[in-house]
């Protein structure tokens, strides 16, 4: 988008104010739903980084944050659509795969232009600063990504642990994967990491999930053989195509589950199961607890 349409959209904006504290303010005008929103149960003081928020949001147009000097760090991937951002003096757009990256003690705004959907995390502690100054990326507000689904796992392991912050092991975890974030980012995949028949299948299985896929049809698709798919799965992502195909299809359930707006048999059907118990037995293998116990 060109910047002086960048710039058009921000300028009249006024978001009514929701926090302020002197020089720290937040301003906001909602239009968007969450898909998925997770505090910590409990905060870990002793950490160095610490995950205050994990959120997904499908945003509408007219979707809009301002922030001014917070202390956390922001970082995302917008999953789908687009999203504009000022950082400073700075005007861009984030795309579909790409990364956001907004620094602590910073003013920054992002407007949704059209419809949108992004994950993202807010991370403090007492070596933010010096992980954000050693990334390299203060003046990076968006970070074109090769390979997002890297960042979108990292992001997907974040809301289960905050549920689990109450145990101190698990408060160590969240704190390393904020660093394994900001380290990520620093440094992300510069090439597509998969071959282009792998990477077609990962599309088919992200499209179509809820089909009755397996590995013969989907090498078939690819125009290999089954044996030499499964060899490129355990080689690139170390698990088979049906752990591959069964982990998608458990994500998105979790998803469907915390918008509290199906039933778990229609979700069920929705990921791909006829049968609701193997679809119950496979989730708390997955989650270690069931469908039901997760929704609440």
């Amino acid at each position: 988008m060109e910047l002086s349409k960048i710039k058009a959209l921000f300028a009249g904006v006024k978001s009514k104010c929701y926090h302020d504290n002197g020089r720290e303010r937040y301003f906001t005008t909602e239009h968007h739903c969450f898909l998925s929103y997770q505090h910590p149960v409990e905060y870990g003081n002793e950490l160095f980084l610490q995950c205050n928020l994990f959120c997904r949001t499908r945003s509408w147009a007219g979707d809009h944050h301002c922030r001014l000097y917070p202390p956390f760090l922001n970082l995302g991937l917008v999953h789908t659509g687009e999203t504009v951002i000022r950082s400073g003096e700075l005007y861009t757009t984030a795309k579909a795969g790409d990364a956001f990256f907004l620094a602590p003690d910073t003013e920054y705004e992002i407007l949704t232009p059209h419809l949108s959907e992004r994950s993202a995390v807010l991370i403090s502690g007492p070596l933010l600063r010096e992980a954000v100054l050693s990334s390299g990326l203060q003046q990076t507000p968006v970070i074109p990504l090769a390979s997002p689904e890297t960042l979108e796992h990292l992001l997907e392991r974040m809301p289960g642990m905050l549920r689990e912050s109450y145990r101190s092991s698990v408060r160590r975890k969240i704190s390393g994967l904020c660093f394994e974030l900001i380290q990520y980012l620093s440094a992300p995949d510069t090439a597509p990491s998969h071959p282009e028949n792998l990477n077609s299948v990962l599309e088919k299985i992200g499209r179509e999930y809820e089909k009755p896929l397996d590995v013969e049809s989907l090498a078939l698709y690819a125009g290999i053989s089954a044996s030499s798919l499964t060899r490129l799965f355990k080689r690139y992502l170390n698990e088979t195509p049906h752990q591959y195909l069964t982990g998608v299809r458990m994500r998105q359930a979790a998803r469907m589950l915390e918008q509290h707006t199906l039933s778990i048999k229609e979700i069920a059907e929705r990921v791909g199961y006829e049968n609701p118990l193997n679809f119950s037995t496979e989730f708390k293998k997955r989650f270690g607890e069931s469908p039901k116990r997760f929704r609440h």
